[in-house]
């Protein structure tokens, strides 16, 4: 009876388990256009890239705060080795890694001494989407669900190295491996170190402190416990030394994420607002809705979340203080309850007290061991009215959510192909015209890329206000984040290459479109599209949009130059390369007319050229890549000197 009785439970966990991933498919099927964005699909362009090279690591790749060596695009990568579809690469890799991630809680509930039925029972809360933010950056967007598995694994393994069980043999494996996970999380990301060991560090001090006096075994438990939580948390800070050190000298970009990190001033009504804010983001986590009436499926769902709130934290209480320092099973389930409450301070302590250290989102992972530690008390709660009360309130609340978030994305999927439709109409013009490489903003052209499947690729433009006294008021500058590398080079579309603007853009532009003379070749509702012949046009028009212009003026497509003019080009990237800079002069140059190229931040003179009438070509090379390059042409004593045809070629 008692195996049969086992069955039954596992038997129930793994359908709750199935039946959580169908939904979850099926919430990212239907929003997949709705919540699609260019972030989301550049994890996925990155993946392709490393499908299509077949590279682990993108060492091309201009990443954004963090290097995604494992990470979600790995899984997507591994993806389009089943599928070319950019949709279904996405939910195959967020699948899979919510499989992981749910493999991992059962194996820290386990840790727990629960049951399987009730380990895959709180598994399966894991893929649930109960409101927007949790879909949004979760089930569809996938940004942190490759946190799930670190999580749960390394805290499953800190519980088991610290009870320091087993032979000697078995606790070296297991200590070893623990320090060895909180190293690969600290050469990983930042975010793991403060999310995931530090609270581990605050639990072993706090019990080290406050451990009751006693004798022999029970007064040794805790030290042993704090030296193992200081070994994972010194692996863990030596991983995220390494990753400065390395990560530096093998990539461009997504470094030095903690070196900005600052207190915020002492403002008390900022830091209540701060609170309240996430007070109010995590009732949005769990599924309630505003401006909700009280007798509708939504209002319903919101006493829920109350009920469960309420009846949760009184479980809590109850079940923590049962629970015996001296008992195995009790020990572990009160220290995973002790860890989830310090997750949760140390994660509001950095939002309230550090600059720029939360957004919603970031929520996700200061809540996300309340799933152990719900199995925990559910677990252990005497009461068995309060019990069912409880999971009956949840149900309602997890199931009715999910249900409303499921039907309100399948309506909104037509207003997103709605919204989509110029931007499908002009990347249908583009493909029927041949182009294949183009320049755009960044929050529609990723979102292009991969609704074309990559068969149009970008380099992501903004537009810039300049100096004042700049040839044009607003000009464009490359943004050089989540493409590769070589996407802002001069010369990468040697070829007719296109600009993608909205008409907001458009308007901003005026005058910088006014002096390219580029012809518009494309207009709906939304978008307009203009012709270039190379990008080397595009971006030199890019670089001569943002010349200041003293004692010089532009007229008709040229630059009029009084004496003591000057035309500088602001200090800009620019590639490694072979370069030649061309203009036409017209009237009388002096002797002291010059133009002047300068590298590095020290701005050191790399070449210089006195200027003729006519054709000019100023020749140079640039050995490495260079953020500080700048151009500077002189009129010197000449009384007028007209430039034009000014272009910056690679050769």
């Amino acid at each position: 009876m008692k195996q049969r009785g086992r069955a039954w439970t596992v038997a129930v966990g793994l359908a709750l388990c199935a039946a959580a991933l169908v939904l979850s498919i099926a919430l990212q099927r239907a929003g997949y256009l709705t919540y699609l964005n260019s972030d989301m699909a550049s994890e996925v362009i990155l993946a392709r890239r490393q499908a299509d090279t077949h590279s682990l690591v993108q060492m091309d790749w201009l990443y954004s705060t963090e290097i995604h060596t494992l990470h979600m695009n790995l899984f997507y990568a591994l993806a389009f080795l089943l599928t070319p579809d950019f949709m279904l690469a996405r939910i195959i890799g967020n699948t899979a890694v919510f499989l992981l991630g749910m493999g991992a809680c059962v194996f820290l509930c386990r840790k727990l001494r629960m049951s399987w039925g009730r380990a895959l029972a709180a598994a399966a809360l894991l893929p649930v989407a109960a409101s927007t933010l949790y879909a949004a950056n979760m089930t569809i967007g996938g940004y942190y669900i490759i946190h799930l598995p670190f999580a749960f694994f390394t805290v499953g393994l800190w519980l088991d190295a610290a009870e320091g069980r087993g032979t000697r043999r078995r606790r070296a494996v297991t200590a070893a491996a623990y320090a060895a996970l909180c190293f690969l999380q600290g050469f990983l990301s930042v975010r793991y170190v403060l999310c995931f060991v530090c609270p581990m560090m605050v639990v072993a001090a706090l019990e080290m402190i406050l451990a009751p006096d006693t004798d022999g075994a029970l007064r040794d438990r805790p030290m042993y416990f704090g030296l193992v939580t200081a070994l994972g948390f010194a692996a863990c800070v030596l991983g995220y030394a390494a990753a400065e050190l390395v990560t530096p000298r093998l990539f461009v970009s997504g470094t030095g994420s903690a070196g900005s990190f600052q207190f915020n001033p002492l403002d008390g009504e900022a830091m209540g607002q701060t609170l309240m804010t996430v007070f109010a983001d995590f009732l949005k986590l769990l599924g309630w809705r505003g401006e909700a009436a009280l007798f509708s499926p939504e209002g319903i769902v919101n006493l829920c979340v109350a009920g469960v709130i309420v009846l949760g934290a009184l479980m809590t209480r109850r079940v923590y203080g049962a629970l015996s320092r001296e008992q195995r099973a009790d020990r572990l389930q009160r220290r995973m309850m002790q860890y989830a409450g310090a997750a949760m301070l140390v994660n509001l302590f950095c939002f309230v007290f550090i600059k720029g250290t939360y957004l919603n989102r970031y929520l996700i992972l200061a809540v996300i061991f309340l799933v152990p530690v719900l199995a925990v008390v559910v677990r252990r709660e005497r009461s068995a009215r309060l019990r069912i009360v409880f999971l009956a309130l949840l149900c309602v609340q997890l199931g009715g959510s999910s249900a409303i978030l499921l039907r309100d994305t399948r309506t909104q999927e037509a207003g997103a192909l709605e919204r989509g439709a110029d931007m499908m109409d002009a990347a249908a013009y583009l493909q029927r015209e041949g182009y294949t490489h183009g320049y755009g903003t960044f929050w529609n052209v990723r979102v292009m890329q991969e609704r074309t499947q990559g068969e149009l690729t970008f380099t992501a433009v903004t537009p810039a206000e300049t100096e004042e006294g700049a040839a044009c008021p607003v000009s464009l500058e490359m943004i050089r984040w989540l493409e590769p590398d070589d996407y802002s080079d001069l010369d990468i579309c040697p070829g007719k290459t296109f600009l993608l603007l909205t008409h907001e853009e458009e308007q901003q532009l005026e005058a910088w479109l006014s002096m390219t003379g580029a012809p518009k070749l494309y207009e709906n509702e939304t978008f307009g599209i203009y012709g270039f012949e190379s990008s080397m046009e595009l971006v030199g028009a890019t670089l001569f949009g943002k010349m200041k212009l003293e004692n010089a003026r532009a007229e008709d497509g040229a630059f009029v130059m009084d004496a003591g003019g000057r035309m500088r080009v602001p200090t800009t990237w620019r590639e490694a390369g072979s370069y030649v800079l061309c203009f036409v002069c017209g009237g009388e140059p002096a002797q002291d007319s010059v133009a002047q190229l300068y590298t590095t931040k020290d701005f050191a003179l790399l070449a210089e050229q006195r200027i003729v009438r006519g054709d000019n070509e100023v020749a140079f090379a640039l050995e490495q890549d260079d953020k500080y390059f700048m151009i500077l042409i002189k009129s010197g004593e000449a009384e007028e000197m007209v430039i034009s045809d000014l272009e910056l070629e690679k050769r």
